[in-house]
């Protein structure tokens, strides 16, 4: 993995803890969009899919 940007580990424990790209958005004082584009920087980062979508929640990956 290259250097990470910071802002991205946040978003993803925000992510995690709200398990909604609208409620983290919201949380962080972002767009929806800007918080997607952000969960697929974060995916292309790692190389994984990181959390997937399960009803209306997003569920971390195994």
């Amino acid at each position: 993995m290259q250097n990470i940007d910071l802002n991205l580990l946040l978003a993803l424990d925000v992510l995690l803890a709200e398990r909604s790209v609208t409620r983290a958005a919201q949380r962080l004082g972002l767009s929806v969009s800007t918080m997607s584009r952000t969960l697929t920087r974060l995916r292309n980062t790692t190389g994984d899919p990181l959390l997937l979508q399960a009803g209306r929640e997003l569920v971390l990956t195994l």
